[in-house]
């Protein structure tokens, strides 16, 4: 099924129909698939458009500035320093930090991105008669993809232009909708997508499906108060509903593993609700392993690609991990590094303890010369990392024997633990069925521990404070200071902060734990609050500084290239 889905995605690499963008973005153009050569009525010739915007969803999930790097960079988790020898650094830093400004690649590219998804998906949908039942399975998937570029916009922008047509006049350019109105939009098409793809039970892998559409539906409906800025518990409701409905279709199950949810190929785990594939030879924008790696730190893995030696872990998030708690070695490589080995069947032994350690001579801090990746991170930028500091992200399967920069691996974007993790959310925030929550909880993390004792959460552990350690924290060394890498005497740090204020902090350690770098961070610190406000302004970690008066970077800003050429815009408050 993976590989059907491939064939039309490789299709769209190499041509698609011409689009006019409704947001007046300069376009690739291709004449491969236009309205002269295809059958508009032909259900296959329509699931080839239809891949255009399959494609440029992937794109802007996935790119080396896309929506996975734009929206973990900022959290308490991963960030991108500034390496010592290496380089980086830039507005890497300023996401960390929270105090970018209105001309920031990262934040322009899945804008753009985005909104040539939404012109592929507009002339789809254009091109449909609503009324002919034989393409209403593609009308369907159309508008579903549209959904979710335009939830990955709201999440990101909130106010945005809301166009459901290529069909404009010359000149024409978008203002932007209400909050309210795209809401309201969002939960529209999500139910329509919902009713079409029940009655056609459909289930391709890459595509949209009922059970993810009250997925995003429930997203939705959980961060209700956040997109609107209510205070009721209807969106807890309405979320719990569309879980339910997950949960009794039996379709899904919790994989045995937590690493069998991030390999190469997921089609047959059934944790998986939707995915982006991915492909070693044609779907080459998800230059992970390249962000994270140094070149040498790769033969860990059995693989050749190029490496950057660019983003790292939190050193604070790395800490709030209990040991034995495998999702903390499934998630990040620490330590010190092992040439991958081959078995006789071809497969590889990844990092084995009796592998040959990788030589490393630069910042070498035991004097061994071999790569060893260290807890403790300098600062982001003053004076940075040095080439050997913080545990590196290797969460999705970095494949031996492949010698590009992309990590091929499917992308899971709904879980099925996700949906036992936000009805435990619910029902806490709801006040009732406490000791299911709990229940469910523990039932997600049995998995990743031993022992059933330290598996077992109580509603007491969940309503309870975060072990994180906030506060900011990092150790800069003078210019002429001859000890380097080794000086850790001039700590930087704000009064401790902690975590014990943060209402239901143990849930949102639980969600850190087992989410971690899979879009969903930003949204929990945001989501979650202290007396004070939400963690995402009111805490500190690392280099990044609470600063509670302020809810600018709650959303990110309208880019400048943006509004300079539509002056209908109105860019996003505190900007």
């Amino acid at each position: 099924m993976k590989k059907i889905y491939n064939k039309i995605l490789i299709a769209f690499a190499a041509g698609s129909i011409s689009l006019s963008s409704c947001t007046n973005l300069d376009e690739t153009l291709y004449d491969t698939l236009n309205e002269t050569n295809i059958d508009l009525s032909n259900e296959d010739d329509l699931s080839l458009l239809l891949g255009a915007t399959v494609a440029q969803y992937r794109y802007l999930v996935e790119d080396w500035f896309g929506m996975f790097h734009l929206i973990e960079e900022c959290t308490d988790q991963y960030m991108v320093p500034s390496r010592i020898g290496v380089g980086w650094g830039d507005t890497y830093i300023n996401l960390h930090k929270h105090n970018w400004g209105v001309s920031v690649g990262q934040i322009l590219n899945p804008w753009q991105l985005a909104y040539k998804g939404v012109g592929y998906a507009n002339q789809v949908i254009d091109a449909i008669d609503p009324n002919n039942k034989s393409t209403e399975l593609s009308l369907a998937h159309a508008r579903f993809f549209r959904a979710m570029i335009y939830y990955h916009l709201f999440d990101m922008f909130r106010n945005i232009p809301l166009e459901t047509t290529q069909k404009v006049e010359a000149g024409y350019l978008p203002t932007q909708a209400a909050p309210q109105e795209t809401f309201d939009f969002l939960i529209k098409e999500f139910n329509y997508c919902d009713s079409v793809f029940e009655v056609y039970d459909s289930n391709n892998y890459g595509y949209g499906n009922k059970y993810a559409a009250c997925m995003a539906k429930a997203k939705l409906y959980l961060n209700k108060n956040v997109y609107l800025g209510t205070t009721d518990n209807s969106g807890y409701e309405s979320c719990l509903k569309e879980l339910d409905i997950i949960i009794d279709s039996k379709k899904y199950e919790l994989a045995k593993n937590y690493k069998d949810c991030f390999k190469e190929d997921l089609s047959d785990n059934k944790e998986i609700i939707f995915v982006v594939p991915g492909d070693r030879t044609h779907t080459a924008q998800f230059g992970l392993q390249s962000y994270c790696f140094p070149q040498s730190g790769l033969a860990a893995y059995g693989s050749t690609a190029p490496g950057y030696n660019g983003s790292c872990a939190v050193p604070q998030w790395i800490r709030t991990y209990d040991p034995d708690d495998k999702r903390l070695n499934d998630t990040w490589a620490g330590g010190l590094q092992h040439t991958a080995t081959k078995n006789s069947d071809g497969t590889y032994n990844i990092n084995p303890d009796d592998g040959e350690p990788i030589a490393f001579e630069a910042d070498d801090w035991s004097g061994t010369g071999y790569l060893n990746y260290k807890l403790e991170v300098h600062s982001i930028d003053n004076p940075g990392a040095y080439q050997q500091e913080g545990y590196r992200l290797h969460k999705y399967e970095i494949c031996a024997g492949n010698d590009k920069g992309t990590t091929p691996d499917d992308f899971p974007i709904f879980r099925y633990a996700d949906v036992l993790m936000m009805k435990a959310e619910c029902l806490l925030r709801l006040g009732r069925e406490k000791n299911t929550a709990a229940d469910l909880v523990t039932q997600v993390r049995q998995r990743s521990f031993s022992s059933t004792a330290k598996a077992t959460r109580t509603v007491a552990d969940l309503e309870g404070g975060s072990v994180y350690d906030y506060g900011h924290e990092e150790y800069r060394v003078a210019s002429d200071n001859t000890k380097g890498y080794s000086d850790w005497s001039d700590l930087i740090s704000t009064p401790h902060e902690g975590g014990s204020d943060i209402i239901l902090g143990g849930l949102l350690d639980d969600l850190g734990w087992e989410f971690c770098c899979e879009l969903h961070r930003r949204q929990d610190l945001i989501r979650f609050q202290t007396s004070e406000g939400s963690v995402w302004n009111v805490k500190s970690w690392f280099c990044k500084d609470a600063d509670p008066k302020t809810t600018t970077y709650n959303i990110f800003n309208i880019p400048k290239d943006m509004m300079d050429s539509n002056p209908n815009l109105v860019q996003n408050p505190g900007y």
